[in-house]
């Protein structure tokens, strides 16, 4: 979560090496909180692309939690976080090129970002993401690093994570 997925969650060093890493079993569930919670988003913001990204997205274990991506121009940050407040609640960062809200969700730890794709990581998630949703062999590889790192410290595990991401997903198809 070499990049952790959302900078302004990024975890200082000695909270990732006292943090453990508990791999979570994916459900169903997990997609219905995601698919109800991208309705409520597109119901305000129908013009906004909503990515649903990340192991819970891929059916994978892991955090169990919704990573989502909302994404419109740098210049209209500002707005549309005033507009998404009405469902998302107070954002836990805002800055002049995104918005980050973290918060629970019936059960469900969320994190989502307002930013623009043209300056934010999401180009980069989106080819990580469309990867391994396009290669079972690929996921499966993925979820055995998951499974190995269960218990790990959470430094080892994003390591790990980063090594897999950087080295197998796109050396397979860059």
């Amino acid at each position: 979560m070499s990049q952790t997925r959302f900078c302004c969650f990024r975890l200082s060093l000695k909270q990732m090496a006292e943090k453990v890493f508990h791999l979570q079993p994916w459900t169903l569930q997990v997609q219905t909180v995601a698919q109800k919670l991208i309705g409520e988003i597109r119901s305000i913001t129908p013009e906004l692309e909503v990515l649903f990204m990340g192991a819970a997205a891929l059916g994978l274990p892991g955090k169990n939690d919704i990573d989502l991506d909302v994404l419109c121009d740098a210049r209209e940050v500002g707005r549309y976080t005033r507009k998404l407040r009405t469902v998302l609640g107070s954002p836990k960062e805002t800055n002049d090129s995104m918005t980050a809200w973290e918060f629970q969700l019936d059960g469900f730890e969320v994190d989502c970002m307002l930013s623009d794709p043209k300056i934010s990581h999401v180009p980069l998630q989106r080819k990580r993401f469309e990867i391994l949703k396009a290669d079972q062999k690929l996921r499966d590889e993925y979820k055995k690093l998951k499974e190995a790192c269960d218990g790990l410290p959470y430094n080892e595990y994003e390591k790990r994570k980063a090594v897999f991401l950087e080295g197998k997903v796109f050396s397979s198809k860059s």
